[in-house]
């Protein structure tokens, strides 16, 4: 009975064609750099990362303006809400009115200025598509350049590999241990097929399909122990194959891999402007070359132009973030509530009422808030009809003061 065991330590591993076969040759490695250089994306793809990342803030901004309006629309519901106490309870409900007014123009203002937001972000991100899609381009021709070079390459490596001089030797020194009971010969054909097998694993111009043509053992020796170290020549005919497809893909930048990309917060992440998700970890699958990677949370952004080459990890730490309110009225007290305050100073106190009109001069006026001017402070009544609220003649007044 025969007992082995196989490779414990390759001590070297060496080859050498009598017919040299080179994957890319130095003629076919200069077209590519050419190709490389003729198309270099590095600036565009700095630019195009901040227009993005900026965008994305400028996104950011509206949403919080939008809800900055929804709060100024809820004080304005609260001060007309507070109208009847107010012209009852305050010593100059002109202020109030004003208050109201300033409101209104102020809403107006805010939401003109979200429409005029709304579309300066669709324009330019627009404009950002466009540059994205100049890129995309630019990579489209790169790829069909380097298509077109690989298929040359390929027919080169078909014609020399075809050819009855090609021929792939294989020299190899290696060592193993093996039974003590067995003799060197022995030991020898039982790691033939192991020997073998792993040479056609690790040359790229050799499969399953390539034909040995020589396997010779050059030198070999073993000690007591058992312990086996021999050289060895094979000779193959090569064929082309995947391995050889594989490389070349990897070599000219046209195959894909997954990369990692990660961040300490739930980010929103880009690779040449095309959201690929949201997360603090995710995994895109990318072409080898270069990428411009962008990592947007909130306001902050984080952008790199990184050469993919395998599959790698990438990692964006933003600093610490503390939530921000999303109005920019943190400082401004309602002024309905301004009022609720002061109604509850003294319900006794009997209003000063100082304002009177005709009932010739309560006609309603009609308001464009498109063409609205500056209000005249001479026009005492003026407040009142902004308001739409009729105002009561000296008779109206006096019967509702005596009610008191």
């Amino acid at each position: 009975m025969r007992y082995s065991k196989f490779t414990i330590a390759l001590l070297c591993l060496c080859a050498s064609n009598s017919y040299a076969i080179e994957l890319i040759t130095a003629t076919e490695n200069q077209t590519v750099n050419q190709i490389e250089q003729k198309f270099e994306i590095d600036n565009l793809l700095i630019s195009i990362n901040d227009r993005l990342s900026n965008h994305k803030k400028s996104e950011y901004d509206y949403d919080s303006l939008l809800i900055n309006i929804e709060n100024e629309k809820e004080n304005y519901n609260k001060a007309i809400l507070a109208l009847p106490n107010a012209i009852l309870t305050e010593s100059d409900p002109i202020n109030y009115f004003k208050g109201i007014e300033t409101l209104v123009k102020k809403i107006d203002s805010l939401e003109k200025k979200s429409v005029d937001d709304e579309i300066k972000n669709k324009e330019n991100y627009q404009d950002i598509l466009k540059q994205y899609e100049v890129i995309n381009t630019q990579r489209a021709e790169k790829s069909a350049q380097l298509f077109t070079l690989k298929k040359e390459i390929v027919n080169r490596i078909v014609t020399e590999l075809s050819s009855s001089d090609s021929v792939k030797s294989v020299d190899l020194e290696s060592s193993m241990t093996c039974s003590k009971f067995q003799s060197i010969n022995e030991c020898l054909k039982d790691t033939e097929k192991y020997t073998v097998k792993n040479t056609i694993n690790s040359d790229p111009f050799l499969s399953d399909k390539s034909v040995l043509l020589s396997y010779k053992v050059i030198d070999a020796s073993m000690n007591m122990n058992g312990e086996l170290h021999y050289k060895v020549n094979m000779t193959f005919k090569p064929s082309y194959n995947n391995k050889i497809e594989s490389l070349l893909n990897e070599k000219l930048g046209l195959k894909s891999t997954v990369i990692t990309l990660t961040s300490n917060v739930d980010a929103d992440w880009y690779v040449d402007g095309t959201k690929v998700g949201t997360g603090k970890k995710i995994h895109p699958e990318v072409t080898l070359g270069k990428h411009g990677i962008v990592a947007i949370y909130k306001t902050m952004k984080k952008s790199t132009i990184e050469t993919v080459e395998t599959n790698a990890i990438f990692n964006y730490k933003f600093g610490k973030v503390e939530d921000k309110s999303a109005t920019d009225n943190e400082d401004i007290n309602s002024i309905a509530n301004v009022s609720a305050a002061e109604e509850t100073k003294s319900k006794q106190t009997k209003p000063k009422l100082t304002m009177y009109a005709n009932k010739e001069d309560s006609t309603s006026k009609e308001i464009n808030s498109k063409n609205e001017t500056t209000v005249d402070n001479s026009d005492k009544n003026s407040y009142e009809y902004y308001l739409g609220i009729k105002p009561l003649n000296k008779e109206e007044q006096d019967k509702q003061f005596k009610s008191k």
